[in-house]
């Protein structure tokens, strides 16, 4: 618990539903499924940036009455406060477990290329994610009030199986897609990303078990503590300076995508691509098409300036807390240490981490209406072997969107963590999109507990775009005429 303490969790768009979904997602549809490369109307995409910043708790917020996410551009805006502490935030009073989470992601320079049944990727991009699981209530309001929040005192907790997990990370990633099944008007695709990962930050808190009573404001008594702490960050550790280039990346790893699309088409094409330009290639358009991923499979091994600290079934009448005093991280932990174990080095158990990835299953639907217009659906569910481990939030989603060459809007109507609703939109003039899940925050209808926002510049060249300049002999198929034959 004082552990958590310390990192008190004060933090003042997560699936991009709007450029991963649709017909004309190139490279962003690698985020989802790298299966459907060869399901766009684009053979050729160059992204030149995608960034997407999402962030969501139930621990505080800022009442919607008292500020609109535009007031915080206003010159000189002061941030309301509450309480005898002026706090910026209100916490949220009930006995609800807490979580929160955060995802900074920008998508890089990345190319995808279609050429006949096969697809072929290349990204770039860095990503920072910070989860928080079934932060005891009690916890969480400590760390918001003090250890002098007498409502708290002499109150026996028994808190089980809550973590605190985060990491920065850079990747480069290949990927390819192939047709591996046609038949008539159908198709199934299957496809694979697999990234590099160079890591600059990370750790993580595991708690498994922490039996205490807060006495008063200077005393804990710590009836029994399961736990585990390890991070590797741009610090040295017996002064606090910054050394955050030096080295750049203090771990690394690998991370896997893999999916599958299955797509019922309108029509039988008679004749697929056989060579000749990229351009001819044809698109057939869908009735639907369904796609299931398995997103972030892998970890990242910190092994530069990492520690691991363990505590096992340790105990301790802790009297005069308040009065710990440290003056950078080693100080601090060797005095925890001490405390439990009468040895200031006896938690340190490693000198290398592991976090994992935000693992999920990921299910895709997209079905074809009429006219230019789609009804797109997306379900997203955690995988997380231990507590060690990102997680990633539970989501599905509703998308109905109006689609065509140069222009998209789309509506997302999402549940998110299975319990909270949210609208958004999002919309693309040609090569720029830009949108959000959380409309709310940006129009004062919702507390501020979160933010949500997703842009994106990318060129896309569709199929079947070839220009004949001269016509004459050449003007077939294979050198970039349009005309194919079609078999209803």
């Amino acid at each position: 618990m004082l552990l958590l303490l310390v990192f008190q969790m004060n933090m003042q768009a997560q699936e991009l539903l709007g450029v991963t979904l649709g017909n004309y997602k190139g490279t962003a549809g690698l985020l989802v499924n790298p299966a459907g490369m060869t399901t766009n109307k684009v053979y050729l995409d160059i992204n030149l940036a995608t960034a997407d910043v999402f962030f969501r708790n139930n621990f505080a917020y800022i009442p919607k009455e008292d500020f609109v996410i535009w007031d915080a551009f206003k010159s000189n805006y002061q941030f309301p406060t509450y309480g005898k502490d002026e706090r910026n935030l209100i916490y949220r009073e009930n006995t609800k477990l807490k979580n929160a989470t955060f995802n900074a992601r920008i998508l890089g320079p990345s190319v995808m290329l279609q050429v006949g049944d096969h697809g072929f990727g290349i990204t770039t991009g860095v990503r920072y994610f910070l989860s928080g699981n079934r932060i005891p209530y009690d916890i969480a309001e400590l760390s918001y009030n003090g250890l002098d929040y007498t409502p708290l005192h002499n109150i026996e907790f028994n808190d089980y199986n809550f973590d605190f997990s985060t990491s920065a990370w850079m990747e480069v990633g290949l990927s390819y897609a192939y047709d591996v099944w046609k038949s008539y008007d159908r198709q199934l695709s299957v496809g694979i990303s697999v990234k590099k990962l160079w890591g600059y930050a990370g750790g993580y808190l595991a708690g498994n078990n922490a039996n205490y009573v807060v006495v008063d404001d200077s005393t804990i008594n710590i009836k029994n503590l399961n736990g585990e702490l390890g991070f590797s960050i741009p610090v040295d550790y017996n002064n606090t300076e910054f050394s955050g280039t030096n080295p750049i990346f203090r771990g690394s790893g690998l991370g896997i995508d893999i999916g599958a699309v299955f797509i019922k088409k309108k029509e039988v094409e008679i004749n697929d691509w056989s060579g000749g330009k990229l351009c001819s290639q044809k698109y057939t358009d869908y009735i639907y098409r369904i796609g299931v991923s398995i997103l972030d499979i892998g970890r990242v091994k910190y092994s530069t300036n990492a520690q691991q600290h363990s505590y096992n079934d340790v105990s301790q009448y802790w009297a005069s807390v308040d009065t710990l005093k440290f003056d950078n991280i080693n100080s601090f932990l060797g005095q925890v240490s001490n405390t439990f174990y009468g040895d200031p080095t006896a938690s340190l158990s490693g000198n290398s981490i592991k976090v994992g990835l935000p693992t999920a299953i990921s299910v895709q639907a997209d079905f074809n209406m009429q006219n230019n217009i789609y009804i797109g659906g997306m379900w997203i569910h955690p995988i997380r072997l231990n507590m060690r481990s990102l997680r990633r939030p539970a989501q599905i989603a509703v998308v109905p969107r109006y689609e065509t060459k140069y222009f998209e809007m789309s509506v997302p109507i999402s549940l998110y963590e299975y319990i909270y609703p949210r609208i958004g939109i999002a919309a693309r003039f040609y090569f720029l999109t830009i949108g959000t899940e959380r409309l709310g925050t940006y129009l004062g209808m919702a507390d501020m507990d979160g933010l949500d926002i997703y842009a994106s510049i990318k060129i896309g060249i569709n199929k079947g775009s070839c220009k004949n300049k001269f016509g004459g002999a050449c003007s077939n198929e294979n050198f970039g005429n349009k005309y194919s034959r079609r078999r209803r």
